[in-house]
């Protein structure tokens, strides 16, 4: 097999600096390297270690690394071995097996580079960069080049931003995350003739930098490298700290990055920003608790409790939030009166489960067009301004759904519960989607027929194959095996959104923790935020159970996001190796997983960790980045309690932990 040799020389491009409103202190330059020596190619992959060196006045030399590879005309060379001379300098020699004929494309790393043919090839520039203390991650340095002889020409096409963020915070920096505001991509494929690059299909308009183990320090530099090219309308930035919180900063100037060279950005002190909810279709899900439970004879609500007392805070919420839509069950006739006269701007539509009227009438007449006041709704709330009601109906969970006040046999109380469908249009999008509001029955016997009537009622109303949108108190957990058939044909907001957590809903006026208020949702393409709201509203429980609410992206309908999820350590003792078993995924692969164990920080997928003091409910979060810069983060509760040696755990059981 023929080996060839070829020497190649690092060149960066000298350009003027651009003020911009983002560049702010100086503009650097990355050091034209020396002359070259002899280096050497082969077709292993390893990863590249290239760095830049100690600034000397405004400029960052770039060296060469153990490990380094480039690939010439789509053949990968061999690396730089360790403890070869080439390490730690500006010029190396690379070798490469086999017959390569002139001209030379050649590019770093090699493993950048696929699909050459012919002096053209495709370029991945990764969503995820990896911080790494006073220079920037080598496999995102992008050079390309070429000649006709020995010598190649290395030119960057990349642009290096360099953020420092002080202060005294108490927490340390997990990622760094850079947008644009305009149609330029920052990562993936990129095309090259190997004198530029031009973003093919599938690229993204974000890449992010990220810190291992528990972070990067406030006060230290980070860099983040950007293709070279003009931003027409400006760049956002996040930074998100090891505690869960972020500060968001943008800038709306052009900004020309040139080749080569180093941006530095005014130092920003850290200022968490309050969690914003994103713009999208906002479904909530709530069980108001009927009004009426004030008159029963056993546990009556009283004080706090009761409706009378309540209302006021149920409003509160919904003026905060203003949903588009709103899933109640149990509401009762004064309760869907109070809502829609506490908070302006609503109708609704929903029958009471005895008599089958609008649950707000009010007939004078027995029977004629009157909503009994015990009489409960599964009812759909919806903003004029936002929402168009097209179509409407309720079935009864029987087996005659449209059968009024009838029931399952299996429903041992006698009660009859109900689902309302809609087919509504969301305005800002022009979209229609299909919502169902459902409230299962209490009696595990019937969640199966109730279960299959809830799907049937979706494939006979929703003909136009709409989004779908579900939203309900199903007196199951997500792992009930009934929901099995919900769950293999519909996607848990609570598990899918970029943004989600994992807490108990029925709660019995802070007593008890079940999750069993759920949204699904089917062809919808993105679910940006999931949320359980647990705050009292005007220092009251506002139900027994506490909403939940998720934030859609109704612009298109197809399903390409990333997913967090991940299983806690079955029965955790104090002292014990526990493991953490991710279950994220993505269409696009997860390239990076961040964790926070009550504290402890791991990039494992799996990490095992020991905890040596106890815990109560303390929030294990995941957040994972997928190949596409996008983000999902997961957050469920974990206790860790002494062991008694008698076969329990001292304050702990498995129950408790949602």
């Amino acid at each position: 097999m023929k080996k060839l040799y070829f020497f190649a020389i690092l060149i960066y491009v000298f350009l003027p600096s651009c003020t911009q409103e983002i560049i702010v202190d100086e503009t650097e330059t990355a050091a034209q390297t020396e002359e070259s020596q002899t280096l050497v190619f082969n077709a292993r992959i390893l990863e590249s270690k290239t760095h830049l060196g100690q600034k000397t006045g405004s400029v960052y030399p770039n060296y060469w690394s153990e490990g380094d590879m480039i690939s010439v005309n789509g053949v990968a060379s061999a690396p730089i071995e360790a403890g070869s001379p080439d390490a730690g300098t500006s010029h190396a020699t690379f070798t490469i097996q086999g017959v390569i004929s002139t001209p030379y494309y050649c590019a770093y790393p090699a493993s950048a580079l696929s699909g050459y043919s012919a002096g053209h090839a495709t370029l991945t520039l990764p969503a995820t960069q990896s911080c790494q203390s006073g220079t920037y991650d080598p496999s995102a340095f992008i050079m390309i080049g070429g000649g006709s002889g020995s010598n190649l020409t290395f030119s960057p096409v990349m642009s290096a931003i360099k953020l420092t963020v002080p202060g005294s915070y108490g927490a340390r920096i997990s990622w760094v995350m850079f947008e644009t505001l305009g149609t330029e991509k920052v990562s993936g494929p990129f095309n090259t003739d190997f004198s530029g690059i031009s973003a093919a299909s599938g690229a993204s308009s974000r890449v992010m930098a990220y810190a291992s183990g528990e972070g990067a320090a406030f006060g230290s530099s980070i860099f983040l490298l950007i293709p070279a090219q003009t931003y027409s309308s400006g760049m956002r930035f996040t930074i998100r700290a090891t505690d869960g919180t972020q500060m968001v900063f943008s800038t709306s100037s052009s900004f020309a990055a040139q080749a080569g060279m180093v941006y530095t950005l005014s130092s920003r002190n850290y200022s968490p920003d309050a969690e914003v909810i994103p713009d999208g279709l906002m479904v909530m899900s709530s069980n108001v608790r009927f009004a009426t439970a004030r008159d029963k004879a056993e546990d009556p609500d009283t004080g706090d409790r009761d409706w009378t007392n309540r209302k006021a805070a149920y409003c509160a919420m919904i003026n905060n939030y203003r949903p588009a839509v709103i899933g109640l069950q149990e509401a009762q006739k004064e309760q869907v009166k109070d809502i829609k006269s506490g908070c302006s701007g609503y109708n609704h539509y929903g029958l009471g489960r005895d008599r089958g009227f609008n649950i707000t009438s009010d007939g004078n007449i027995w029977g004629s067009n009157n909503t009994y006041a015990k009489e409960e709704s599964s009812t759909i709330l919806y903003r004029t301004d936002l929402i168009t009601l097209n179509s409407s109906g309720t079935v009864w969970h029987s087996n005659n759904p449209t059968s009024v006040g009838t029931y399952f046999p299996e429903m041992e109380d006698e009660v009859c519960q109900t689902s309302t469908w809609a087919i509504l249009t969301y305005k800002p999008t022009n979209k229609q989607f299909f919502l169902l509001n459902t409230h299962p029955s209490v009696y595990n016997a019937a969640h199966s027929k109730e279960v299959t009537l809830i799907r049937n009622t979706i494939a006979s109303k929703n003909t136009g194959n709409l989004p779908v949108i579900l939203t309900g108190d199903w007196n199951m957990e997500e792992d009930d095996a009934n929901m099995v058939p919900i769950e293999n044909n519909y996607y848990s907001a609570r598990v899918h959104a970029q943004k989600t957590d994992y807490y108990e809903t029925y709660h019995w006026w802070g007593t008890r923790a079940r999750q069993i208020d759920h949204i699904f949702y089917d062809r919808i393409s993105d679910v940006y935020l999931f949320r359980t709201d647990k705050r009292q509203w005007n220092n009251l429980y506002i139900s027994d159970h506490y909403p939940v609410y998720a934030v859609f992206d109704l612009s298109s309908t197809s399903t390409s996001v990333p997913t967090a999820n991940f299983d806690l350590p079955s029965e955790p003792e104090l002292g014990e190796t526990l493991t953490f078993t991710d279950h994220s995924s993505s269409p696009a692969g997860i390239a990076y997983w961040d964790w926070n164990i009550g504290g402890i920080r791991s990039n494992a997928q799996n990490p095992q960790v020991v905890i040596q003091a106890p815990m109560d409910r303390a929030p294990v979060t995941l957040t994972v980045v997928d190949n596409n810069g996008k983000i999902a983060t997961a957050t469920k509760l974990i206790s860790v309690q002494k062991y008694c040696g008698t076969g329990s755990h001292e304050d702990y059981s498995s129950s408790d932990m949602f």
